[in-house]
């Protein structure tokens, strides 16, 4: 296919042609290099459809054309002796005969030719979740490490409480989250990028907690034709004080593993009667003051603190090192620029007692006698 189309394109070129041939990018852009090789310096991309004239040639794959005020070698199988269509591509793209890589890609390069079209708009946001659900049906792990999270849904459906967990504390960013039976693909637009986020979650009926656990990561630049398409009619997630970019906070996988070995709440203990430790507890609240850590979709980890009534503290863990039996943690306020480092002492042996700087906390929430406070109008 590549010899015969090569074949006609350089029929017209020798000197008895008289006209230099045309060809067009057929691809979504196809890189023009200095060299033709794979790993030669990229001149500029051209875009679908434009036009190019064909000046020379060099290995079978590889074609030397002028586009526009750049002279380089193209990729034989992108470009052709005609324009692309879209109405050609807009089939392609409906036809459920290709694969969903096809008629994504399809769906791109006849969005890319008619950006003003809603409809091929349309048709290429769902294409996107189409394979990305494909991706995660046929996923069989990497052994990356564990990356979970959960979020309260109240009222709301899965979806829509997937992308409340995604956009929270953030600033600048669009979301998307669509869900299918168990699975779920959230898609995340910050100033330059696009990051998509696919696994599975677990939903319980009676507290309307979602369970969910990211199994892949994948990032690409944003374009307008993809922003449209995957972003239209999607309205920003107002958190007040929405001011984290996106990606600070991020925690390597180091201290992704020690975390995760960490029971997620714990209550705190004080000394009680006859020295024994009890656990106050929170009438108002109907439970005990919580230590407790919650990692989110994007691998940052947060740090609330009860130290009693009125007392609350909130913490994005920046940093995670172990040292004996000790955790190090770097902590950045949740708000504004305030940084602290507090020691996590971990229970020894069969013992369930950590202590938090000089703060004892349980991870067996119902181990201990209370000691209740007294709820009163306005809290404890």
């Amino acid at each position: 296919m590549k010899t015969a189309l090569l074949t006609l394109l350089l029929a017209a070129t020798g000197e008895d042609a008289g006209v230099l041939q045309k060809v067009y990018v057929q691809g979504s852009s196809v890189n023009l290099r200095k060299e033709p090789g794979k790993d030669a310096e990229v001149l500029v991309k051209a875009p679908i459809g434009t036009e190019c004239t064909v000046t020379g040639t060099a290995a079978a794959e590889w074609m030397k054309v002028r586009c526009g005020d750049y002279e380089g070698y193209a990729a034989v199988a992108l470009v052709a002796p005609e324009k692309p269509s879209v109405e050609t591509l807009r089939a392609e793209a409906k036809n459920p005969m290709f694969t969903p890589e096809h008629r994504e890609e399809s769906a791109l390069r006849a969005a890319l030719l008619a950006p003003e079209d809603a409809e091929l708009s349309k048709l290429l946001g769902e294409l996107f979740f189409e394979r990305n659900f494909r991706l995660l049906a046929g996923f069989k792990g990497t052994g990356a490490t564990k990356r979970t999270f959960s979020n309260t849904c109240g009222w709301h459906e899965v979806g829509v409480c997937l992308r409340n967990a995604a956009a929270g504390f953030l600033r600048d960013v669009k979301v998307r989250a669509e869900t299918r039976k168990d699975l779920f693909v959230v898609a995340v637009r910050d100033s330059e990028n696009v990051t998509v986020y696919r696994g599975k979650y677990q939903l319980d009926p009676v507290t309307t907690k979602v369970k969910a656990e990211v199994l892949e990561r994948s990032s690409f630049s944003r374009t307008p034709v993809m922003d449209k398409a995957l972003f239209a009619g999607v309205e920003d997630v107002d958190f007040g004080n929405a001011d984290i970019p996106f990606g600070y906070f991020v925690l390597d996988d180091a201290s992704h593993a020690l975390l995760n070995e960490l029971p997620s709440a714990w209550a705190l203990l004080r000394p009680g009667r006859q020295g024994l430790l009890s656990m106050p507890f929170n009438d108002c609240l109907k439970k005990p003051y919580l230590l407790e850590f919650h990692p989110d979709i994007h691998g940052r980890w947060l740090m609330l603190r009860e130290t009693g009534p009125g007392g609350r503290e909130a913490f994005w863990i920046t940093s995670v090192s172990k040292r004996d039996n000790e955790l190090e943690l770097s902590l950045a306020e949740t708000y504004g620029n305030d940084k602290t480092r507090m020691v996590f002492k971990l229970p020894e042996g069969r013992k369930d007692i950590g202590y938090l700087n000089d703060m004892a906390y349980t991870f067996k929430l119902h181990r201990y006698a209370e000691q209740h406070d007294n709820c009163k109008e306005g809290g404890p």
